[in-house]
């Protein structure tokens, strides 16, 4: 039995910063290859969001619905797998 992690408690122990850059390499994939118009917009708001301040876990959450139906256009099962996983674990 695995222990229950309250999300809105705390992400200690949850390697969040770990998990978002595990989806970032991911997705890296599809930033070289260009499979999606989006991608090039994506970058450019997660540029805006850094300089803002914000991290990569924010920039995921603010496009999750959008980053969802793109791989699961793409039948990217294993970003998306991780992408739900973060979304559970972390949002």
């Amino acid at each position: 039995m695995s222990a229950q992690i309250d999300r809105y408690v705390s992400f200690r122990n949850v390697e969040w910063e770990r998990r978002t850059a595990e989806v970032f390499d991911l997705l890296q994939v599809h930033f070289d290859t260009n499979t999606s118009p989006f991608w090039k917009y994506f970058l450019r708001q997660r540029d805006i969001a850094h300089y803002q301040g914000l991290d990569d876990l924010r920039v995921l959450h603010n496009f999750l619905p959008t980053l969802k139906d793109i791989l699961e256009g793409l039948d990217d099962g294993v970003t998306l797998g991780k992408l739900e996983e973060l979304e559970v674990l972390c949002m």
